[in-house]
């Protein structure tokens, strides 16, 4: 199926399942809850911007995650001995440079999404459809090789895939370079809009914020 065999599917899920949990982030709940109940007030007496305290929230865990993640693959490693990886030098710094990208845009996707509960009282409900396209078009339900072509031009630059499978798409062999080339053009792209979306809201929602008296 579009060039993938039994054993590609196991390697791809595996790596992929890594990828997710080294660049899962629960910011927007956080936020959201400081936002609505106003505890944001005491993060804003702070000398850094709150931003800071919410990046060493979500990144503190990700010292400890591969420890047990790492037996795990070792262990679906001896029971799928057929899974394989392009392992190579250049591959390896690529794969973890994409994975902190991809950290990133997540990580700023869904603060943006927090930051609108400065004006509606469910931002929730906005990360939940977020979180479906996500899955969806991110390559979490099946590669995005294996969608129909029209779906897999738009899914190739649209941000989902640079937050879980374009990781996995490098050590998988299937790109050239310059498939990677545009890949990570696109990775840069999304991770300067993130910023930029991200000042523009904070900007107006802090604004929202005092005005209320907070």
């Amino acid at each position: 199926m579009a060039g993938y065999t039994q054993s590609d599917f196991v390697s791809y899920y595996l790596l992929l399942a890594f990828v997710q949990q080294m660049t899962s982030v629960w910011v927007i709940y956080e936020l959201a809850y400081d936002i609505r109940h106003g505890d944001l007030s005491i993060k804003l007496l702070h000398p850094l911007n709150p931003l800071h305290d919410y990046l060493s929230t979500n990144l503190a865990d990700k010292i400890m995650r591969p420890v047990v993640l790492v037996p795990l693959a070792l262990i679906a490693w001896l029971i799928f001995p057929t899974i394989h990886y392009d392992v190579t030098l250049l591959n390896l710094v690529l794969f973890g440079a994409a994975l902190a990208a991809a950290w990133l845009i997540r990580f700023l996707s869904q603060y943006i999404l927090g930051l609108l509960a400065f004006w509606v009282s469910d931002s929730m409900a906005l990360n939940d459809m977020w979180f479906a396209l996500s899955e969806m078009l991110g390559g979490m339900i099946a590669p995005l090789a294996l969608f129909p072509p029209n779906v897999t031009a738009v899914a190739n630059w649209l941000p989902f895939r640079f937050m879980l499978s374009f990781p996995v798409e490098i050590v998988s062999g299937r790109l050239t370079p310059t498939d990677l080339a545009d890949g990570f053009a696109a990775m840069l792209f999304w991770v300067v809009v993130s910023v930029i979306l991200y000042r523009w809201v904070w900007r107006r929602g802090i604004r929202q914020f005092s005005a209320f008296g907070a």
